[in-house]
């Protein structure tokens, strides 16, 4: 069976080592195969990734043999560039026998060890608003590089002061829970949002989604928040599709769904990329959920 034409021509780069990715191994002709689930709230979902190599060698294997390795992985087409998918800690390492080969499996959480690891103890003062608090917990992730901030809710006042005790994901989950809000961390940028809002409102930037742009099958609507009822406003419509890899797709962010049977603004709440880079084709799968757009008086 051939492989189909939009399946050609691809290429990775896994970097394995310190915080940058540079200081230690650099893999990009060995097969690999990859699994990264992402989500728009990590409150509810962690970003994640699972990663198998074949055959390193011993002294590659020995290289891993440290605490909380940092990991990068870029894919994409020669032609149109490698994207990151994920950056993160490796939080366990195995290695098994199939047939002839030695497969090394990496299982990774984005910001793990930043999230997870540090403990803040601060008050942020009365008067400040919910983006300062967002943005006092971000100063206290390592290797965060911005945080991102958009809604309604982000702007409210703290009128008594705001503590800060426990881990960074303890204190965006206990914010999110108590003024209506989405975090997630996706490539050291924080993005904190009101749930109904999307990362940001350039629309005018948007990625577009359509048969040219590489969606692969036709998009399909689905229940929405299964958390909600039928009968509640904030239930959203949702809907699902299947398309080439891209990794510049970002939970969160707003697409243009141009397809035969649906078409409109939607907010992207989960992706997830798959592949192998000899055998199995790279697909990203997306759901998302519809969103009104947001007119400016100029």
């Amino acid at each position: 069976m051939s492989t189909p034409l939009w399946q050609v021509n691809r290429g990775y780069r896994l970097q394995i080592g310190d915080a940058t990715g540079a200081d230690g191994l650099d893999i990009s002709n060995l097969q690999v195969t990859f699994d990264v689930s992402k989500s728009s709230s990590n409150t509810d979902k962690t970003n994640s990734a699972s990663i198998e190599i074949y055959n390193l060698s011993p002294e590659s294997l020995k290289l891993l043999d440290v605490d909380y390795p940092y990991a990068v992985l870029n894919a994409g087409y020669i032609d149109l560039g490698l994207y990151r998918l994920f950056a993160g800690q490796v939080t366990d390492i195995t290695t098994r026998r199939s047939g002839t080969d030695r497969i090394t499996q990496l299982q990774m959480g984005e910001g793990y060890v930043d999230l997870n690891h540090n403990i803040l103890s601060s008050l942020v003062a009365p008067g400040k608003t919910v983006k300062d608090v967002a943005e006092e917990i971000r100063k206290a992730i390592p290797n965060s590089s911005r945080g991102v901030y958009n809604g309604t809710n982000i702007n409210n006042p703290i009128i008594y002061g705001y503590p800060l005790q426990g881990s960074p994901k303890q204190m965006l989950d206990e914010l999110s829970r108590k003024y209506g809000l989405e975090w997630q961390l996706d490539d050291t940028v924080l993005y904190v949002h009101d749930t109904d809002r999307a990362n940001t409102e350039n629309f005018e930037d948007a990625q577009v989604i359509s048969k040219y742009t590489g969606l692969i099958e036709n998009a399909y609507r689905t229940s929405g928040d299964i958390r909600r009822s039928e009968e509640d406003d904030n239930k959203k419509q949702s809907v699902q599709w299947t398309q080439l890899l891209n990794g510049k797709l970002v939970p969160g962010s707003i697409v243009k769904l141009e397809d035969t049977f649906i078409q409109g603004w939607y907010k992207i709440t989960d992706i997830r990329h798959s592949g192998g880079w000899r055998d199995t084709s790279w697909i990203t799968e997306v759901r998302a959920q519809a969103i009104e757009k947001v007119v400016r008086n100029e």
